[in-house]
Parts: C-alpha cells; sequence; structure tokens
C-alpha cells in the first residue's frame, strides 16, 4: 500500500511533528513560570541540543562523518536557512515580551501555515487547484476557532500592535524556513538537514542573546533541567525532523494543512492535563480543521484507493 501511495510515509512524520508540537507550549509554559530560564536561553539550549544529538544520530546510524556528505553549496544553505529557524523564536519572544496578549501571539499557528503554501506556490511552483486552496482557507478558519482568536462574541483581538507585527514577522521566518528547505532536503535528506540547521540556529540566536546583552541562563535545578531536556528532544529534534523528513513525500501545501492539527492537539492536551475548557466554537474549529485535510488532494485520493481495495 506504501508503494502505491508514497506520500504515506510523509503523512505519518506530519503527525509525528503534530504530535511532537502539540506537547510544545505546556513544556515552554513549565519552565518560564518558574522563572528560572528564560526564552531566549530556552530556544537556544533546545536547538543546540537537538542539533548535537541529531549529529551523533546520524554519525552512529551511517558510520559517516555529519559534514562528509554535504558540499561547499549547501553549508551556505543550511547556514543562511538556519537563520529563518532562529528568526522565528527571536520574534515570536520579542513580541511577547512586549506585552501582547496570548491570543495575540498564538497567530502564529494559524498564520505559518497559510504562509507556507501561499510561499510554495510563488518559490517552489507548486500546483494547486481550487479545492485545495478551499481546505487551506477551511484550516485557517478552523485554527481561528481553536485558538479562541474568533468565539461566540466575535473577533477576540482588540488591537493590533507593534507585537503583533513581530509575531508576524516571526510566522513568515518559519513558512520561509519550511520551504527554502525543501530542495536542500531532497539532496541531503532530512536528518542531516535537521541537525545542522538547528544548530546553526540555537548559535544564532546565542549569538543575538550576546549582542543585545541579555544574560544566558543555564538550567541548574533537576525540574529545569529535565525539561530542557524535553524541549531538546522531543519538540524540537523529533519534531523538526519528523516536519523536515515529511517534505521528501509530500508537498509543502499537505504539510502547511497538518501545521494546522498542531494547535487542536494543544487544545486537547490543555484539556485533559490542565482541566482547560473546550468551547462549542473550539468544536467547530476542530471540525474544520479535520475537514480541510479530508479535501486535501493527496490525503482524498488515498482516501479513495484505501476503499478501493476493501
Amino acid at each position: 500500500f506504501t508503494k502505491t501511495h508514497p506520500a504515506v510515509p510523509g503523512i505519518f512524520w506530519a503527525a509525528v511533528s503534530v504530535v511532537c508540537w502539540g506537547t510544545l507550549f505546556p513544556a515552554v509554559s513549565f519552565l518560564v513560570t518558574r522563572g528560572n530560564v528564560d526564552c531566549y536561553s530556552m530556544a537556544q539550549l533546545r536547538f543546540l541540543m537537538a542539533g548535537v544529538v541529531m549529529l551523533l544520530v546520524f554519525a552512529v546510524a551511517n558510520r559517516k562523518l555529519p559534514w562528509a556528505e554535504i558540499r561547499g553549496k549547501d553549508w551556505f544553505h543550511l547556514i543562511f536557512q538556519s537563520i529563518f529557524a532562529a528568526g522565528m523564536s527571536v520574534f515570536l519572544f520579542y513580541g511577547q515580551s512586549l506585552g501582547i496578549p496570548v491570543v495575540n501571539a498564538s497567530l502564529l499557528e494559524a498564520e505559518a501555515p497559510l504562509m507556507i503554501f501561499v510561499l510554495g506556490l510563488f518559490i517552489l511552483r507548486n500546483p494547486t487547484s481550487a479545492l485545495q486552496t478551499t481546505g487551506l482557507c477551511a484550516g485557517f478558519a478552523g485554527s481561528m476557532l481553536v485558538l479562541k482568536v474568533i468565539s461566540a462574541k466575535g473577533l477576540t483581538i482588540s488591537s493590533v500592535s507593534f507585537g503583533d507585527a513581530m509575531v508576524f514577522a516571526g510566522a513568515f521566518c518559519w513558512a520561509l524556513y519550511t520551504v527554502l528547505a525543501h530542495r536542500t532536503i531532497k539532496r541531503i535528506g532530512g536528518l542531516l538537514y535537521t541537525s545542522w540547521s538547528v544548530l546553526f540556529a540555537g548559535l544564532w540566536i546565542l549569538l543575538f542573546q550576546l549582542a543585545a546583552g541579555f544574560p544566558v541562563h543555564i538550567p541548574a535545578l533537576l525540574p529545569d533541567i529535565l525539561c530542557t531536556a524535553y524541549l531538546g528532544l522531543i519538540p524540537t529534534a523529533l519534531a523538526f525532523f519528523s516536519w523536515n523528513n515529511a517534505q521528501r513525500y509530500i508537498s509543502t501545501g499537505l504539510l502547511a494543512v497538518s501545521g494546522y492539527f498542531t494547535p487542536m492537539l494543544t487544545a486537547l492536551l490543555g484539556w485533559l492535563f490542565f482541566a482547560q475548557t473546550i468551547t462549542l466554537c473550539q468544536i467547530g474549529g476542530m471540525v474544520l480543521v479535520v475537514g480541510s485535510a479530508l479535501i486535501e488532494p493527496e490525503i482524498s485520493a488515498l482516501i479513495r484507493e484505501l476503499f478501493r481495495k476493501k
């Protein structure tokens, strides 16, 4: 079945990334509320840790040095494209530091998938259809409901500020990182690309901290160390690898749709573990997100073939 549908591995890896990123915000909230590690140090440490771990995994699994397979041109792409992975975190955290509401900051999760789709059309020349575009728009609307940007009372964002522009810039950086990575991943593979790009992203954030005069906090207490290790291994190493590796099998359009499932999973985890309520509007948003995936051409073709075989 997977031979008939090469998209199956890509859908699997996209699903893994969604599950991993669904745990990101609860873990970040736990670490930041303890007050021992600032957001920039947390982002820098998780990227550096993820990069080192994945490079070691590559070296052991392939019995090759992780730099032996990379050409000069790809080094440039890795270093340049990692700026956008770092920029996503820097812009988001800077926007939050300006005091914007949580709901405004959460817009990144709704904006980024739509940007990935649009940039894929212009940069990668991805083909599209009216049905796929409708699905992306439905997913965007659904995620706005899930994130409570839109509720039964209407739009919950009362004003737009410079902090919101920073969040928008963070979403744009994430979209650029995803789309620009596509051709490089095809050449060198998902693991090698992710390893080096997140390592360089961590170094970029460290340089930003030092240049801006921000202190670098290293976790010293066991709960902080364990949470930082979790952030580095699961919502960074495994999540970024899964997201990037999925591009070897599926289009950036389908990958963008999968991004709408992250806020949905985050809301469900909040309800399950933190007793957060889920409103009817959020449930309606979840239905829209699931529907946007089902009408995506690659998914709908897969479903049709599955029923034919039965």
